[in-house]
């Protein structure tokens, strides 16, 4: 990405490239790998789990052929199926969070074009620096312009609306926060860009199933649901969907910065009125049972809704206080 600019995780101010690492005003500083122009923003710790040991890449690989093996399938298709859902046109600038080994780069190299660039994010430094070892010796991609920095996810090193798609395929369900993940993507994605993510988790009606009940025991993130609950509520176009025998949940959305548009002012028609918003802000006190009958009763008799009859009967009420 041109003039790509990080921000501080601790502080968000400006980095400075100084030569030997990012700095801020601040004097927060951070690495980067050595021989390399990567930086380390935040990693997760050495040897907590497979993904972040010395044959991190190699466990990758093995991960995805058992997959295909035993749900059969292949890894080109499903890629090609998730990263369409991203709708890029050439020249695009897209995140990834969470490249692993850089299984995607070449497929989003080649819709992007060389105009186009990728800025690719993993926490775990040893799947970062397979990323960055491949996008080289195996996928040709010397000529694309590819950032690669080892971050959070949760709190990622960019500025708002920076990014015209952002991406995540796997990993989802170990962030520290899932909710505050999706919301870093839509916050980097520009209004009306894409968001796309998946990861371990059943379809409902498989779950419960026998079958459902084996592969959760085989691996327990198939319990995992669908993180519905945390997509921002401006957003439009969202469309929940499932891969790999109905293992993998899907969800993709684009991005916008404005409330969905509602009127909540338009009068209801019929014996209530009112409207949406006069229903859920004008609740009062409770009243007796026998006067709300005698509202309910009377304001036919009059022509009007009971909203209208109660409303006139306090305002008129109140003019005589």
């Amino acid at each position: 990405m041109k003039d790509l600019l990080y921000y501080c995780p601790d502080c968000r101010g400006k980095l400075v490239d100084t030569g030997q690492n990012l700095r801020c005003a601040n004097e927060h500083e951070f690495p980067f790998i050595t021989d390399t122009k990567v930086p380390v923003l935040a990693c997760q710790d050495d040897n907590v789990n497979e993904y972040t040991t010395a044959e991190a890449a190699q466990r990758h690989d093995n991960a995805l052929n058992w997959l295909f093996a035993t749900f059969g399938g292949d890894e080109a298709t499903l890629r090609l199926n998730l990263i369409d859902k991203l709708r890029l046109n050439k020249g695009d600038d897209v995140l990834i969070t969470g490249v692993g080994a850089g299984n995607d780069l070449p497929l989003l190299a080649k819709m992007l074009g060389s105009e186009g660039s990728i800025v690719a994010v993993d926490y775990s430094k040893q799947m970062l620096i397979s990323a960055v070892e491949r996008s080289d010796t195996i996928y040709g991609l010397a000529d694309q312009h590819i950032e690669f920095a080892v971050c959070d996810a949760t709190s990622l090193p960019f500025a708002a609306n920076a990014f015209d798609a952002a991406y995540h395929f796997g990993g989802l369900n170990l962030f520290s926060s899932i909710a505050k993940g999706i919301s870093e993507m839509d916050r980097v994605v520009k209004e009306g860009g894409r968001v796309v993510f998946c990861d371990e988790g059943l379809a409902p009606w498989v779950k419960d199933t026998e079958v459902g009940k084996m592969l959760i025991n085989n691996n327990p993130l198939y319990v995992f649901d669908a993180p519905l609950k945390h997509i921002p509520v401006e957003a439009r176009d969202v469309n929940l969907s499932w891969e790999v025998n109905n293992c993998f949940y899907v969800i993709d959305y684009t991005v916008a910065n404005a409330p969905q548009p509602i009127d909540f002012d338009v009068p209801h028609v019929g014996l209530r009125g009112g409207t949406i918003r006069t229903r859920y802000f004008g609740n009062l006190e409770g009243v007796d049972p026998k006067l709300k009958e005698q509202i309910y009763s009377e304001a036919p008799k009059r022509g009007v809704s009971r909203v209208e009859l109660i409303e006139k009967l306090l305002k008129d009420g109140l003019q005589c206080n």
